[in-house]
């Protein structure tokens, strides 16, 4: 009677089947923000604020390779919280806040995120230190076109916003999110990236308008233009509550900004 010898094929690994110090070591591989890239049209877009005007953003690069894994079963989800110090349930602020730092060098912006603790369907509230880089060359270029009409500042501010409410922090892809994000608050805390380096500026009367007069109309437009929006209920469907610190150095106070939302019934 001839026999037949049977030849198992070799089951493929699960990441269940190894021991929890391995797992451990796949969680903490995969969880980073910055992942280098050789291709700059991943990092980079332009924003298209409107016919006549655009921006260029530089972003830095994100990975989210540990929230794909997280979604996987609720056993790697909690044991990918205990790596990385994530709250199973978020309900405080720190837990839904994104907080980014933007730059604003003439007409290119670069943002890097400083925190994501929280996936899209969970977050609230977004904090944003933007740091605008004025020089003496490029003086004027932001205001010179704003009378009647939103600044640029502003009108990149806006795109910049529909682009996270739309696709999430990795906004250098085409993917949309399956819900856009309505964010609770926002707060906007403004300086200037030559404030501590009076060296940059040249001296006379021409620096201390620039110094004093000219950053502070900046900041004064900038803070026009989104009461402006609020009014004209502009940033209603991606924010109720803007919250926005100006520079120390002049002298500005807080200024919180919250949309009236007017509900209405329908009456049969």
């Amino acid at each position: 009677m001839a026999s037949t010898l049977s030849h198992s094929s070799p089951q493929p690994y699960s990441l269940m089947g190894l021991p929890r110090e391995l797992r451990d070591m796949v969680y903490t591989n995969v969880f980073h923000f910055a992942s280098p890239t050789s291709d700059p049209a991943t990092r980079q877009r332009k924003l298209d604020c409107d016919a006549g005007y655009s921006a260029i953003i530089h972003l830095s690069t994100i990975s989210f390779d540990w929230l794909d894994l997280m979604r996987t079963n609720g056993l790697i989800a909690d044991e990918m919280r205990q790596i990385y110090r994530l709250p199973a349930y978020h309900n405080s602020t720190t837990d839904q806040t994104w907080s980014a730092q933007l730059t604003l060098n003439n007409d290119e912006y670069t943002l890097a995120w400083i925190s994501l603790p929280c996936p899209s369907s969970c977050v609230r509230h977004l904090s944003i230190d933007f740091k605008i880089n004025l020089t003496l060359s490029m003086f004027g270029h932001w205001d010179n076109d704003s009378k009647d009409k939103p600044g640029n500042i502003f009108k990149a501010l806006l795109e910049l916003l529909k682009q996270v409410a739309c696709h999430g922090p990795n906004i250098t892809v085409s993917e949309t999110l399956r819900q856009p994000i309505v964010f609770e608050t926002i707060s906007l805390n403004i300086s200037f990236a030559d404030e501590d380096r009076p060296y940059l500026m040249s001296s006379g009367p021409e620096s201390v308008y620039i110094l004093a007069y000219g950053k502070r109309r900046i900041y004064s437009h900038l803070i026009g233009d989104i009461v402006t929006a609020c009014g004209n209920h502009v940033l209603e469907d991606k924010v109720r509550h803007i919250s926005i610190q100006g520079p120390k150095s002049l002298g500005s106070q807080k200024t919180d900004i919250t949309i009236a939302r007017v509900e209405e019934t329908n009456q049969k």
